[in-house]
C-alpha cells in the first residue's frame, strides 16, 4: 500500500490527535485533499515534482523513482517520475488527478501557466500514457483516461495558443509554438480503437427509500398483483382504495392493453386504515386485501373479472387494531392443483417438434373439498389464522398461537409458508418467521380438517372448524449476510463502516417436481445492504445499495429417542433400535449470493423452479433456482425450454417501485410512487418470427406453443402470450395451430363407427379443444365481424358446440322423468331455448346459402377442370367455409344430433300454441309463441338440412373405411379441414356437395335446388349470426348487440325480449304477443323481431326506472352478453340461475369483463 506523508507544509502544524486521525484517513482521500488544499492556500497548483514527492510506494524501485523525480527539476525527470507515480494510483484516482490538474491549470494566471507549460505539458502526457498502459487499469478505465486526456489537452493547447504569448526564458529564445501543435492521439499513444458499449445509468427511482423501508417493516406489502386469469389489482397512492384493471383485447384496434380503472367497493367501516397488501388466489377467483391494522378482507369474482364482491367472514375472535400481517399463503385447490402435466421442453424432429410433457402429482397442503379456497396468514405478534370456505362457499376462520404469547419486544416482521411436500411426508405446512432481533424461526403446522367421511357432493351443512397445531422445530440466530470483503469471515459480522443489512423479502421454496435436481425445502431471505462508506481496498469500485441472498435448506433426519447405552442393560426386552425415532429438522446455510442492485420484487415461478427478480435499476432478471444461473437466449434452435431461452427478453426500461407479472410472466405491469401504471412486454430480439428460413424463428414459435401448453395445464390465461405474438403470416398462423394441436395433444377424430364416442368427449369436458379453437379464432379475427377462413371455421365450431350443449342438456333433464315422446317442454325451459333454436334454424339457412353461392361460382368450370386445388382456392377466395364444416367430423356429429331434440321442442311449441289445443291458462300460449316463431320462420323445411348432414356423414365415413386410414391419419385429415384444406381423400365428397347435390336433378332423390326456393333462401337475412363480411354487416353490428350466449339481439332496432315467464305465472307480467307471423316483416336488418309490444324494456318490460342493464364483454374475442344476475328484471330466478351456470365464460372459453353499451346500439 502507498504511504502518504503527513503534509506539514500544506496543512500547517498538527497536534498528536490530528496526526492520529490522519493515519486512518484512506490514502486516496489524503492525496486529493493535498492537491485541493495547496490550490486553496496558494492559488497555484503544485507542480508535478511536488505532487510526486507526496506519493511514495513501498516498492523500492518506485521509491527510488519517486525520490529521483522529487530532487530533479528538469522536464525529462519530471516526465519519468510522473509516469511512475501514476502506476501506483488506482485507475479511477489517476483520472481524477488528471481532471483536477487540468482544471486548476486553466484557472491559473497566464504567467504561471506559461512558465509551467513547457516543463509540465510533456509530463502530463507521459503521466496519462503511463496510467493508460498500467496493468492495474481496466480496459474501460484505460479508454476513459485516454479519451478524457485528449479532450483536456486539446482545450489546453488551444487556449495556450489563442489567449496569451509565452514569455522568453533568460537562457533561451521564445519557444516555437509549432512544436506543441502535436497530434493528441500521438500524445496519449492510443494504438487501438476501443469500442465500448454505452452504459445507460438510470436515475434513482423516486420513492426508493420509502419502498425499501416498507419492505423492511413487513413481509406483506405487495401493492400490485396480476391474477392468473388476467386481472390487475393495485392499491392507490393514497392507500385507501383498490382498483382493478382487466387485460383485454380491444375489438376495434386489435391491441392488447389494460382496461379502465374499476374501484373495489369496500363495506362501510373498512376504510379506516391504509391498505398495504393485495394477493390473488392461485386460480384468480378470490382477492385478499390487507390493511395496516392487520385486517384481511376477501373479495370474490362475480361473473366478471372486474366485479369483485366483498365476502363477510365469521371470525374466530374480534380483530386487533395493532397487529399487522407479516406473511400470507394460499393453499392448493383440488383437483386443479393436485395433478398437472408439466411441459418441460420441445425438441426439433426434422420439420416437426416433439413435446416433452410429463404428469406430476403434487402433495401440497390443500383444502380437502374440491374447488374450495383457503389461505393462512401470520400476524406480527404470533397469531396464526386459517381462513377457509365452507360447503356453501361461506368463509370462516380458525386461529392458533405460535407457542406462548410473543413479547411485544420481539414481534415478527416477515413470514413465509411452504408445503412439506417431500416423499413420504404428511401434507403439513412449514412456516419460516423472522423477528426484530434478526432471528429465524422454523415451525411445523398440522391442520386437522373435520370433514365428514361420506364427503357427499351436495352437502350444504357446514363442517366443524379445523384445528391447528404449531410446533417450533428449529431456530437460527445468525441470519445476516456475510461480508466477503471483511478481514475476519469466521464470525459473519458486519465490517466496520457498513450498516446492518435489512431483510426485505422472505420466501419459502418447496421441493420442485424436477427429477434429480436434489431440491429441498429452502428458506430464501433477501437482504438490502447499504454501501460500505469505509473502503478497505482502494482498487475496488465504490459500493452501491444492493441486495444479498441468504439461503437455508431444511434437512430432516431420524434421531433415536433413547440413548444407545441402554443396549447394555441386560434386563431389557427390546433393543434401542426397536423404538421409533423422531424426526428432527436442521437449517443448513448455503453460500450467500450478491446481486448488483436492490431487489424490489421477487416471484418464484414455474413450479418454483425459476426465480424472477425485479431490481431498483429497472432490470427484470430470471434465474434457475438450482444453479442461480441467469436465463438468457442461448441460440439453441433444436431444443426450447422457455421464452427466455428462445429469444424473448425484457428490454431495459425506467425502474419502478412495484412490479407484477402476467400469468405467463411475459408482460410486467409496473407502478410508480404516484400510481402510474405501465405495461412492459417481452420483446423478440431476433426481429420477427414471420421469416420461415431462419431456424431461430421456428424455435421461438415452438417456445410460444410450449408456454401456451404450460398455461393450459395450469388453468392460466394465455392472453399475454397472444399479446407478445406480433403479426404473423398465414403460413406461420397455420404452423402455430398445428403445433398447438400437438402441444396440447388434441384428438379430433370421431371414428368411423358408432363405437367411438370421442365426439361426446369433445362436446363435454374438453378444455384443450376449446383453447385450440379459441387460438384459431383470435389469430384471424379483424375488427368486429371480419374473420379469415380459419378463424371463421373455429368460431362456427365453437358456437355449434355451445348450442348443442344447451339443447341436449335441456332434453336430457326432461328425459330423466319420462321419454321425450311422452312429455312436452316445460314452461320454465322455454326462455333458454328461444335464442338457441332460432340460431340453429338461421344457421341451417346460412350453410345452405353458402353452398349455393359457392356452387354458382364454380358452375361454369368444366368437371375435369374442377380439381382439389381449384375448389380450395375458390373457398379461400370467397371465404365460405360451408363445405369444410360439413366434411369436418365434430361439427357434423353435432348438427346430426340436433334432429331428435329439435323435433321434440318443435312439437311442444306447435302443440301449445295451436288455437284448438286446450291449455291450462291463456298465458301458456303466449310463453310458447316466440319459440314457435323461431322454429317456423325458415324459408324451407329444416328436415332437408338434416338429410344433407346425414348423407354427408355416411359418405365421409364410407370414404374413410374404403381408404383404410388409421386413427392418426384421420386425425391429421380433421386438422387439415379446420385450417381450410381439403384432403385428397375427401375431395370427391366435397365436389359432390357443390355440384351434383345442388343441381343434378337426375340423381336418386333429386337435388336441393328442386326442393328449396333458392330465391327466398338467398334473401333470407342471417346477418345477425356474425358470419357475413360486408359493409352492411359491419354497420349492422355497430348499431346492434347480439348476446353470444342467449343468441338474441339485445341492443338495437328489433331487439328480442323474453315473454316474461316470471310475470304471468307469478302475477308480475304484462304485455301481449304479436303473433308468429310478425317476426320477420319489414326491415331485413333486424334479423330478430320483438315478441312484445313497443315501449317495453329490453328485458321483458320489467326494467326498473332509472336502472340500466349492463353488458359483459369477452376479454379476448370481444363478444358480448347481457349481464344477467339474480334479481335482474325480466329474468326469473330459474332462468337467471341457468344463465349464470352455463355462461360463466364466453363461447371461446375466456373470461368476461364489464362493458358499457355501444354508442350506436340502444
Amino acid at each position: 500500500m502507498p504511504n502518504y506523508e503527513h503534509p506539514q507544509l500544506a496543512f500547517g502544524p498538527w497536534d498528536m490527535a490530528s496526526s492520529y486521525i490522519w493515519a486512518f484517513v484512506p490514502v486516496s482521500f489524503k492525496y486529493l485533499y493535498s492537491i485541493h488544499w495547496t490550490v486553496f492556500s496558494t492559488g497555484n497548483p503544485p507542480p508535478f515534482p511536488v505532487v510526486a514527492k507526496t506519493w511514495r510506494t513501498t516498492d523500492p524501485s518506485s521509491t527510488s523513482s519517486s525520490s529521483t523525480s522529487s530532487s530533479s527539476s528538469s522536464s525529462s525527470s519530471s516526465s519519468s517520475s510522473s509516469s511512475s507515480i501514476i502506476h501506483s494510483l488506482p485507475g479511477w484516482l489517476a483520472w481524477h488527478v488528471v481532471q483536477q490538474w487540468m482544471g486548476v491549470e486553466e484557472q491559473s494566471s497566464s504567467q504561471v501557466r506559461a512558465r509551467a507549460f513547457t516543463d509540465q505539458h510533456e509530463a502530463l502526457a507521459n503521466w496519462t500514457r503511463g496510467a493508460a498502459n498500467d496493468e492495474g487499469c481496466t480496459r474501460k478505465e484505460r479508454s476513459r483516461l485516454s479519451r478524457g486526456g485528449r479532450q483536456q489537452a486539446k482545450r489546453a493547447s488551444s487556449k495556450l495558443q489563442g489567449s496569451f504569448q509565452l514569455p522568453t526564458r533568460p537562457d533561451q529564445t521564445r519557444p516555437d509554438l509549432a512544436r506543441y501543435s502535436m497530434d493528441v492521439d500521438d500524445l496519449f499513444g492510443d494504438s487501438e480503437n476501443v469500442n465500448l458499449q454505452t452504459i445507460n445509468v438510470a436515475p434513482p427511482v423516486k420513492g426508493l427509500a420509502r419502498r425499501i423501508d416498507d419492505l423492511r417493516s413487513s413481509g406483506c406489502c405487495q401493492r400490485i398483483a396480476w391474477s392468473k386469469n388476467g386481472c390487475v389489482a393495485y392499491i392507490t397512492p393514497d392507500g385507501y382504495s383498490v382498483k382493478l384493471k382487466v387485460f383485454f383485447r380491444d375489438p376495434a384496434t386489435a391491441k392488447w392493453d389494460l382496461g379502465k380503472d374499476v374501484p373495489l367497493e369496500f363495506p362501510q367501516g373498512h376504510d379506516v386504515y391504509p391498505l398495504v397488501h393485495v394477493s390473488w388466489s392461485n386460480l384468480g377467483n378470490d382477492l385478499a386485501v390487507v390493511d395496516e391494522a392487520g385486517r384481511a378482507m376477501v373479495f370474490s369474482c362475480a361473473m366478471a373479472l372486474d366485479r369483485l364482491q366483498f365476502v363477510p367472514v365469521e371470525l374466530a375472535h374480534p380483530e386487533s387494531e395493532a397487529d399487522a400481517v407479516v406473511g400470507m399463503h394460499w393453499l392448493a385447490i383440488l383437483p386443479y392443483e393436485q395433478k398437472s402435466h408439466i411441459a418441460w421442453s420441445a425438441v426439433r424432429d426434422g420439420a416437426k417438434w416433439k413435446w416433452n410433457i410429463r404428469s406430476h402429482k403434487f402433495h401440497d397442503a390443500h383444502h380437502p373439498i374440491d374447488s374450495k379456497a383457503s389461505f393462512i396468514y401470520l400476524k406480527r405478534h404470533g397469531e396464526l389464522r386459517l381462513r377457509f370456505q365452507q360447503n356453501d362457499s361461506a368463509w370462516q376462520e380458525s386461529s392458533a398461537q405460535l407457542g406462548p404469547m410473543v413479547s411485544t419486544k420481539e414481534p415478527f416482521t416477515h413470514a413465509a409458508f411452504a408445503s412439506n411436500n417431500g416423499k413420504n411426508q404428511t401434507k403439513s405446512l412449514l412456516l419460516a418467521a423472522y423477528d426484530v432481533n434478526r432471528r429465524l424461526h422454523l415451525y411445523r403446522i398440522e391442520t386437522t380438517w373435520n370433514i365428514p367421511a361420506d364427503k357427499q357432493p351436495n352437502r350444504v351443512t357446514p363442517f366443524e372448524k379445523p384445528t391447528i397445531q404449531v410446533v417450533l422445530i428449529a431456530m437460527e440466530d445468525n441470519t445476516s449476510p456475510i461480508d466477503l470483503t471483511a478481514a475476519d469471515l469466521s464470525n459473519g459480522t458486519e465490517p466496520q463502516g457498513t450498516a446492518a443489512a435489512q431483510l426485505t423479502h422472505l420466501n419459502f421454496l418447496p421441493i420442485t417436481p424436477e427429477h434429480g435436481d436434489g431440491s429441498l425445502p429452502t428458506i430464501q431471505a433477501i437482504f438490502a445492504r447499504p454501501p460500505n462508506m469505509i473502503a478497505c481496498d482502494q482498487m475496488s469500485p465504490q459500493e452501491t445499495l444492493h441486495s444479498v441472498i441468504v439461503k437455508w435448506t431444511v434437512l430432516q433426519s431420524q434421531q433415536n429417542q433413547v440413548h444407545p447405552s441402554l443396549d447394555q442393560v441386560t434386563s431389557k426386552k427390546k433393543g434401542v433400535n426397536s423404538v421409533s425415532g423422531r424426526t428432527i429438522f436442521l437449517l443448513q446455510r448455503q453460500p450467500d449470493f450478491t446481486l448488483h442492485a436492490v431487489v424490489l420484487a421477487f416471484y418464484p415461478i414455474w413450479y418454483n423452479m425459476l426465480l424472477a427478480f425485479c431490481y431498483s435499476d429497472g432490470t427484470l432478471e430470471f434465474r434457475k433456482r438450482s444453479t442461480m444461473e441467469i436465463i438468457m437466449p442461448d441460440g439453441n434452435t433444436n431444443t426450447v425450454t422457455s421464452l427466455l431461452q428462445a429469444g424473448y427478453v425484457f428490454s431495459h426500461a425506467e425502474p419502478s417501485l412495484h412490479v407484477a407479472f402476467s400469468p405467463n410472466h411475459c408482460i410486467a405491469v409496473c407502478m410508480q410512487q404516484e400510481g402510474g401504471i405501465k405495461l412492459r412486454p417481452m420483446e423478440y430480439q431476433n426481429g420477427t418470427i414471420t421469416d420461415e428460413e431462419d431456424p431461430r424463428h421456428s424455435a421461438a414459435l415452438a417456445a410460444l406453443v410450449l408456454q401456451s401448453s404450460s398455461a393450459a395445464h395450469q388453468y392460466y390465461s394465455s392472453d399475454d402470450i397472444f399479446a407478445i405474438l406480433g403479426p404473423l403470416s398465414e403460413k406461420r398462423k397455420q404452423d402455430f395451430i398445428a403445433l398447438l394441436f400437438d402441444g396440447l395433444d388434441v384428438n379430433i377424430d370421431c371414428g368411423i363407427d358408432d363405437m367411438c364416442n370421442n365426439h361426446l368427449i369433445l362436446l363435454g369436458r374438453a378444455p384443450f379443444f376449446v383453447k385450440t379453437l379459441s387460438a384459431m379464432h383470435i389469430l384471424g379475427l379483424e375488427g368486429i365481424v371480419s374473420r379469415s377462413l380459419t378463424s371463421k371455421i373455429a368460431w362456427i365450431v365453437l358456437n355449434i358446440k355451445y348450442v348443442t350443449q344447451i339443447l341436449t342438456t335441456i332434453a336430457r333433464i326432461h328425459n330423466q322423468k319420462s321419454p321425450l315422446e311422452s312429455n312436452s317442454l316445460r314452461p320454465d325451459g322455454v326462455p333458454q331455448l328461444i335464442g338457441v333454436c332460432r340460431w340453429m334454424m338461421h344457421f341451417m339457412a346460412y350453410i345452405l346459402d353458402e353452398l349455393f353461392s359457392l356452387g354458382r361460382e364454380i358452375e361454369d368450370i368444366p368437371p375435369e377442370s374442377l380439381t382439389r386445388e381449384v375448389l380450395e382456392q375458390k373457398i379461400h377466395e370467397l371465404n365460405k367455409p360451408a363445405v369444410l364444416i360439413l366434411l369436418s367430423a365434430f361439427p357434423r356429429f353435432m348438427m346430426k344430433s340436433w334432429a331428435h331434440p329439435l323435433a321434440w321442442v318443435k312439437r311442444s311449441a306447435d302443440t301449445l300454441t295451436h288455437s284448438s289445443t286446450p291449455v291450462p291458462a291463456p298465458e301458456i300460449r303466449r310463453i310458447y309463441t316466440p319459440l314457435h316463431v323461431a322454429l317456423n320462420e325458415l324459408p324451407f323445411e329444416w328436415r332437408w338440412f338434416e338429410m344433407l348432414v346425414v348423407e354427408t356423414h355416411n359418405l365421409v365415413r364410407g370414404t374413410f373405411k374404403k381408404a383404410g386410414l388409421s386413427d392418426s391419419q384421420r386425425n391429421a385429415v380433421e386438422r387439415d379441414l379446420l385450417v381450410g384444406k381439403i384432403p385428397d381423400v375427401l375431395f370427391p365428397v366435397a365436389k359432390r356437395l357443390v355440384t351434383d347435390r345442388l343441381w343434378n336433378s337426375a340423381q336418386p332423390g333429386g337435388c336441393l335446388a328442386d326442393k328449396l326456393d333458392v330465391g327466398r333462401l338467398m334473401f333470407f337475412d342471417t346477418t345477425w349470426l356474425g358470419f357475413t363480411e360486408s359493409k352492411r354487416a359491419r354497420l349492422w353490428h355497430q348499431s346492434h348487440v347480439v348476446d353470444v350466449c342467449q343468441k338474441m339481439v339485445i341492443r338495437g332496432r328489433g331487439k328480442t325480449v323474453y315473454p316474461g315467464i316470471a310475470g304471468p305465472l307469478q302475477g308480475q307480467g304484462q304485455g301481449h304477443s304479436q303473433g308468429q307471423g310478425q317476426s320477420q316483416n319489414g326491415d331485413r336488418n333486424d334479423g330478430l323481431r320483438s315478441v312484445h309490444g313497443a315501449g317495453l324494456g329490453a328485458v321483458g318490460g320489467l326494467e326498473e326506472p332509472g336502472k340500466k342493464a349492463r353488458l359483459r364483454q369477452c376479454v379476448r374475442c370481444g363478444e358480448c352478453m347481457e349481464d344477467v344476475v339474480q334479481g335482474l328484471p325480466g329474468y326469473s330466478l330459474t332462468h337467471a340461475s341457468w344463465l349464470m351456470g352455463v355462461a360463466k365464460h364466453c363461447n371461446c372459453g375466456n373470461s368476461w369483463m364489464l362493458a358499457d353499451d355501444k354508442k350506436g346500439a340502444k
